[in-house]
């Protein structure tokens, strides 16, 4: 029984810093968000400054994204733990040299061709409703010169990653942002162009830390293509379907966009809105707990230690199940009351702003239980070697979403809220199919085996809900006052995580005490310090 318990222990604290340092980025993250708000919708150009981060997102998915997480760390983990590091790297030192050449190559293509790109990537613009065309190109092709810098990034964090140095990948990014901060502070309401530019020399910086951190793990990088080595033919294996499933999300991020381009100006903004608020516990639950599952899984796989594997991965999926549900809950009952104590100050923000963000994120909100999990069964499936399957549904999600928005586009009278609604129906199908798949091929029946706990949970929420609801009604903001609009949202929101905490540790829940302890593992880190 110690063996199956102790990585899971190891895990706690990891997962403690990584969540911790997650947090950081994510709050300076939305603070970048809200600053893009602030200082540049009323400018009438935060619409064009969204949208010209499009393709250089792209090229970050084609070349980084999932592989990162599907290759280099399952492959360079499982190296590392037989001992064969030197093997490890020549797949990892020719993924990197062939990113770059491919680098490059898109580089070109898109900084010639952008108008053509912009056009299908921002249809509501090439049928002229709104927006500034010539902007949004010269702003995507400063951007483009970021794309660099952030990919290189991107696999400086998978190699930390697979060295389990998980300090500098959690808190590597919350420099990216304050730099990103400061420029959108000081020309955000002056000219997108110098924000953009400020942007490029975030992303610079951002690099040179995460590479100051890596380079000691170099010794055996060469400057070669080691085409035929075996250990690359399985990192290419599991890295291609991964990047195109990184893309698929991208481009799930893209229809979304471009729809938006079909309203108002503005209403990019909002839908970006909605969408970075509901990521915000997404990112703090899910995708801190996968970063720092992956490594053990993979671990776990490749010594054929099936019982830890299924232990550590049940840990990490109850755990993000019962903090991703009372969050959606709440952000659901709570969504414009969110929406306006975030984004509205002063004149920047409007009612009528906060009325359609909160309908947007209230569209988003469920999508957060199905996309906790989706974020860690990826994980779970790169940890088995196996691409594939996040690949094809994927694949499967972006069809649904695509007619999804569509129809509601053309049947509803709902607007932009459509959009957010579309993407957390495509989530649910996506999540199944993930489940479904992967009893298939390990024997692991996720809801089978957690049916008791999930029923607990859903029971825990719903008083929790009504006294989020209830307590909503009583205490109303003052719209013109940001202390009061806080209040009348820290009040229910606390009412009814702090009922669904109560009845959950009546119910004697083990996964209270590991989140505890997540908490408790940050605060003695930080007396320390």
């Amino acid at each position: 029984m110690e063996s199956i318990q102790e990585p899971s222990r190891k895990l706690t604290t990891v997962a403690g810093m990584v969540m911790f340092g997650t947090l950081l980025s994510r709050i300076t993250g939305f603070l970048r968000t809200v600053l893009i708000t602030t200082q540049m919708k009323p400018m009438g150009y935060s619409d064009e400054f969204i949208l010209a981060f499009t393709l250089p997102d792209l090229i970050y998915d084609l070349l980084a994204g999932g592989a990162i997480a599907a290759a280099f760390v399952p492959i360079l983990s499982t190296y590392l733990t037989k001992g064969k590091e030197r093997v490890g790297w020549k797949a990892i030192s020719t993924f990197m040299n062939l990113s770059v050449v491919i680098l490059v190559i898109l580089e070109i293509i898109f900084f010639i061709f952008t108008d053509g790109f912009l056009g299908v990537l921002a249809s509501g613009y090439k049928e002229g409703t709104s927006g500034d065309k010539d902007l949004l190109i010269k702003l995507t092709r400063i951007l483009l010169l970021n794309a660099p810098f952030m990919m290189m990034a991107g696999q400086m964090n998978g190699i930390l990653n697979s060295y389990k140095r998980f300090a500098i990948t959690a808190f590597g990014p919350v420099i990216y942002n304050i730099c990103t901060i400061i420029s959108i502070a000081i020309f955000g309401a002056k000219s997108a162009e110098l924000t953009a530019w400020g942007v490029v020399m975030g992303g610079a910086v951002f690099f040179a830390i995460q590479f100051t951190g890596a380079f000691r793990h170099f010794t055996y990088y060469r400057p070669k293509l080691f085409l035929k080595s075996n250990a690359f033919s399985k990192l290419i294996n599991q890295a291609i379907p991964s990047l195109i499933s990184s893309t698929i999300i991208e481009v799930n991020v893209i229809i979304s966009r471009s729809y938006a381009t079909f309203y108002e100006s503005g209403m990019v903004t909002l839908l970006t809105n909605a969408n970075r608020t509901w990521q915000l516990p997404l990112g703090i639950f899910a995708q801190s707990i996968g970063i720092a599952l992956l490594p053990t899984l993979s671990e776990q796989y490749a010594d054929e230690k099936p019982d830890e594997f299924k232990q550590v991965l049940y840990n990490g999926l109850k755990t993000v199940f019962l903090l991703s549900l009372a969050t959606s809950v709440v952000m659901m009952i709570l969504s414009d009351d969110i929406i306006r104590v975030l984004f509205k100050w002063g004149d920047s923000g409007s009612e009528y702003d906060v009325f359609y963000g909160g309908l947007c994120l209230l569209g988003y909100s469920a999508t957060l239980v199905f996309s906790s999990t989706i974020a860690l069964m990826t994980r779970a499936f790169y940890s088995i070697h196996d691409s594939k399957t996040p690949l094809f549904g994927g694949v499967f999600g972006i069809a649904i979403l695509y007619m999804l928005n569509a129809a509601f586009n053309k049947y509803t009278s709902i607007g932009i809220a459509g959009t957010a609604l579309a993407y957390s129906i495509s989530a649910f199908f996506i999540m199944m199919i993930y489940i479904l798949a992967f009893r298939k091929k390990t024997g692991i029946d996720i809801i089978t085996d957690n049916f008791g706990y999930i029923v607990k949970s859903v029971i825990s929420v719903i008083p929790a809900g009504l006294i989020t609801f209830g307590l909503k009604i009583l205490v109303r903001p003052d719209v013109n006052s940001k202390l009061s609009q806080i209040l009348a949202l820290c009040v229910p929101a606390a009412g009814g995580i702090g009922l669904y905490w109560l009845i959950l540790l009546k119910m004697k829940t083990p996964e209270i005490t590991y989140i505890n302890n997540l908490v408790l593992s940050r605060l003695k880190l930080g007396n320390r310090r």
